[in-house]
């Protein structure tokens, strides 16, 4: 029994002590917890894979854990490669989140984490938390520094893309950005690279996201019209989902390819 090498992931709802009403936190709670069995069901999809998942889901925050299967050699283990699908994966639940007015924030680490039926604790999960609750500014996902570097050059090198899928794109989308010298998850990413995403029994799409964050950003506005430090964040964050864009040409069919394996070769 001890500590294992894995991805860890925290993600808190912002403002979940300001929500009063009953529906609304329990639609949360019902997020969360659906959040929980999607994993477990696209992990059962993909079981041919080298890594698992698990996932905890509570009333306003989850925590997930990307690992190597027992058994593993060490020469078909990339940590890079387990820290990018993570952060995609993730993306995906926090995308889910803001389709329903729900802004999150949070952070990615890699390291010694602890998990059994009773439930998980170590560094990694240490840090992860520490990302969200002391680095964070914005409502973003937050890679820790060091890994969100790496993560970012391994995914932006081209050079190991295939030239007829990126040809696909008007821009090339990517999972992880940098600003300020910090890097993030790009919650967008999947739309940017389809249009749209099937969520449960939802299809999600780019417009229809960005219009009901959107939304969520003028009330919180006029609700916290005096309060300049969550003014700062709301106009930050207002610019940032207007910028995002369908980034696939239009002369592409969207369920003409796999979104999930666009950018390695080998998968």
């Amino acid at each position: 029994m001890s500590y294992k090498k894995m991805v860890a992931i925290f993600v808190d709802v912002i403002g979940y002590k300001n929500i009063t009403d009953f529906s609304t936190k329990h639609e949360l709670h019902r997020l969360f917890h659906e959040e929980v069995a999607i994993h477990e069901q696209r992990q059962k999809e993909i079981s041919h894979v080298i890594y698992d998942r698990k996932v905890f889901g509570f009333s306003d925050c989850a925590y997930f854990f990307f690992y190597y299967k027992d058994g593993i050699p060490n020469e078909r283990k990339n940590d890079i490669n387990l820290s990018y699908i993570a952060a995609y994966n993730v993306s995906l639940t926090i995308l889910r989140l803001m389709s329903k007015g729900f802004l999150a924030r949070g952070g990615v680490s890699f390291g010694d984490v602890f998990i059994d039926e009773l439930g998980f604790f170590g560094p990694a999960v240490e840090r992860a938390h520490e990302i969200e609750s002391k680095e964070v500014i914005f409502p973003r996902l937050q890679f820790d520094q060091d890994l969100g570097k790496n993560v970012f050059e391994w995914e932006h090198d081209l050079s190991t893309k295939d030239p007829d899928l990126i040809s696909m794109y008007t821009e090339v989308p990517f999972v992880s950005e940098i600003e300020r010298d910090a890097y993030f998850v790009n919650p967008f990413n999947v739309l940017q690279r389809s249009g749209q995403f099937v969520a449960g029994t939802e299809t999600l799409t780019i417009d229809a996201v960005k219009n009901t964050v959107i939304g969520k950003i003028e009330a919180d506005l006029e609700k916290f019209s005096t309060d300049l430090r969550v003014v700062e964040k709301l106009e930050w964050l207002k610019k940032y989902v207007i910028e995002k864009k369908q980034l696939l040409k239009e002369e592409i069919k969207p369920d003409s390819f796999s979104f999930m394996t666009i950018y390695n070769r080998g998968g």
